[in-house]
């Protein structure tokens, strides 16, 4: 095998890698956005019929209370698909820039 063909074998496998790196990157994307939205959501609340003060008081308690409890759950899942989003952007940053440059050798060759 001659050093064109390794380096051409070589630019193959960074491109695969490059475009593994980018489709991860762009399901956690997905996730991350999808968890943003939903917090987004449970700050959208409407009032509904006209209940009565007591009833209406303790219904917006107990929303109140499963809104927080929601939005807990949600933040911690979003802190765990920002730190695979992070991961996974450094991965394809440097996959993509390792095809570039082999991609250029390749070119000068």
């Amino acid at each position: 095998m001659t050093a064109a063909d390794r380096l051409a074998q070589l630019q193959r496998i960074a491109q695969l890698l490059r475009d593994r790196d980018l489709m991860r990157l762009n399901a956690v994307s997905a996730r991350k956005r999808q968890t943003e939205a939903l917090l987004g959501a449970l700050d959208k609340t409407q009032t509904g019929a006209v209940l009565d003060p007591i009833v209406a008081a303790q219904v917006v308690d107990r929303f109140g209370l499963w809104t927080t409890n929601r939005r807990i759950l949600l933040n911690q899942q979003l802190a765990r698909d920002t730190v695979e989003w992070i991961a996974l952007r450094s991965a394809a940053q440097r996959s993509f820039g390792q095809a570039e440059v082999l991609g250029k050798l390749s070119l000068k060759r």
